[in-house]
């Protein structure tokens, strides 16, 4: 039952679809995506590390700094107490909320606590 097909197939050897200089090429030029893919993912993982390494060692200043003026937690701040006690009845009540989150964004390092230079 040989039919013969309208058409012939015939399979083309490898090196006639693509040499070997152009697989060299295209496989080099792959390798320099990946690899500066790469590097950049690397590189802002590191900045990113650097960032809460910092992040970090400001807020043990923070703490620190607190712990000498004998406030070792905020909600035993005296001026916090005031607060709550004057004008928001408690923590997380919906006057405190209202009160104390803001849209606005202030430099920390301008901030003074006991004439020492924060930040």
């Amino acid at each position: 039952m040989s039919e013969k097909l309208p058409f012939q197939y015939e399979e083309k050897p490898a090196s006639l679809l693509i040499s070997r200089r152009t697989f060299l090429k295209i496989t080099g030029v792959l390798t320099s995506v990946l690899a500066i893919g790469a590097y950049t993912v690397t590189d802002f993982v590191k900045k990113r590390n650097k960032y809460i390494k910092m992040r970090q060692k400001g807020l043990y200043k923070d703490d620190l700094r607190c712990q000498r003026n004998n406030l070792p937690a905020s909600h035993l701040n005296p001026t916090v107490e005031k607060f709550y006690r004057d004008f928001a009845e408690h923590p997380l009540s919906e006057t405190a909320h209202h009160l104390l989150h803001t849209h606005h964004y202030y430099v920390r390092g301008k901030l003074n606590m006991k004439g020492e230079r924060h930040g």
